[in-house]
């Protein structure tokens, strides 16, 4: 259920010391795939978690010396993707000139880690750029019935802000941007905060790129040995995509990229010694349950991530274990 945390007594992981061979802390898109001209409002939800508060840098074509202005939205409710509350607000000069990285100065810190709205108001003079490479945790939304809105919902008006702002257009895509701050939305204990869909944040585990950490993986460590006799796994199959039955749009993709296509599971007996529990290779679902025929008595459980369906990172939303 959206919004609910496992509260799980009898799940062990709970219980446990995390660890991982990496995580992405840094929030940056900057492969440059698609001119888009700044004709109407456009936004970028991203995880302040802690905060946003240091330089984004937008990629910027200008026709002229004109202005850029940025706003940063609260959404008032965690499972919102719509602004609530305007939380603050920069204006920048920016030069004429094509391929520029132009810094915006933010500096919002919610009192608990949550999505911000992050506006880049019109301006004809100016084109950002559009990057094919996704990352979870980010949405690209334009703004007004031009951006491919339906008029014609019977139930909707032009003001409500779920018709105002339109992730149509924009789907897998992204505004090219990089932060120079860092970011706690990655880090290996999110799978471990009971949420398995994003709820104000994505609520997962995202590694380094694997072409720079080849085999990424995440550790479950306990003080006193475990009797563990079932493992459950929950990898990220892009809950934002529309997948419907009505075939009237296919994926470019046979298979939802960031799910976790090869891995193993291994597990630390009380001696220090590690042996493979669970081996897979051609993964396609969300949720993988392991059961093994006897228990075994383990001291840390580990997730190694071999390859992915297609995704630059590995990505697990959560792992419970059970005796």
């Amino acid at each position: 259920m959206l919004g609910v945390a496992n509260e799980d007594a009898t799940d062990l992981a709970r219980s446990a010391k995390l660890s991982a061979s990496s995580f992405l802390s840094r929030l940056a898109v900057e492969s440059a795939d698609e001119a888009y001209p700044l004709e109407r409002d456009v936004a970028l939800l991203l995880p302040a978690d802690p905060g946003l508060a240091g330089t984004i840098e937008w990629r910027v074509d200008s026709a002229q010396d004109t202005e850029l202005t940025v706003e940063v939205w609260s959404t008032g409710r965690p499972e919102n993707y719509v602004p609530a509350a305007l939380e603050y607000q920069a204006t920048v000069a920016v030069a004429k000139g094509d391929g520029q990285w132009v810094p915006v100065r933010l500096d919002w810190t919610p009192e608990e880690p949550q999505n911000a709205f992050v506006i880049i108001r019109s301006n004809p003079s100016v084109r950002l750029y559009l990057s094919h490479t996704p990352l979870t945790g980010l949405l690209a939304f334009e703004r007004g019935a031009a951006a491919g809105v339906s008029k014609d919902l019977e139930d909707h008006d032009d003001s409500q802000p779920v018709v105002e702002w339109s992730m149509k257009r924009l789907v897998r895509k992204t505004f090219c941007f990089r932060a120079d701050f860092t970011t706690d939305a990655y880090r290996p204990e999110q799978i471990l905060d009971g949420y398995k869909r994003p709820y104000g944040g994505p609520h997962l585990w995202l590694s380094e790129p694997m072409a720079r950490d080849a085999q990424p993986w995440v550790e479950l460590a306990w003080e006193n040995e475990q009797a563990v006799r079932e493992i459950h796994l929950i990898f990220n199959d892009d809950v934002n995509e529309d997948l419907i039955n009505l075939h009237h749009h296919r994926t470019p993709f046979e298979v939802i990229p960031e799910l976790v296509k090869s891995y193993r599971l291994e597990a630390q007996d009380p001696a220090g010694n590690w042996t493979t529990l669970i081996t897979e290779t051609n993964n396609r679902w969300r949720k993988r349950v392991h059961r093994l025929e006897t228990a075994v008595l383990v001291k840390a459980i580990r997730l190694i991530v071999e390859e992915t369906n297609g995704a630059r990172h590995a990505e697990v939303i959560e792992i419970r274990v059970y005796g």
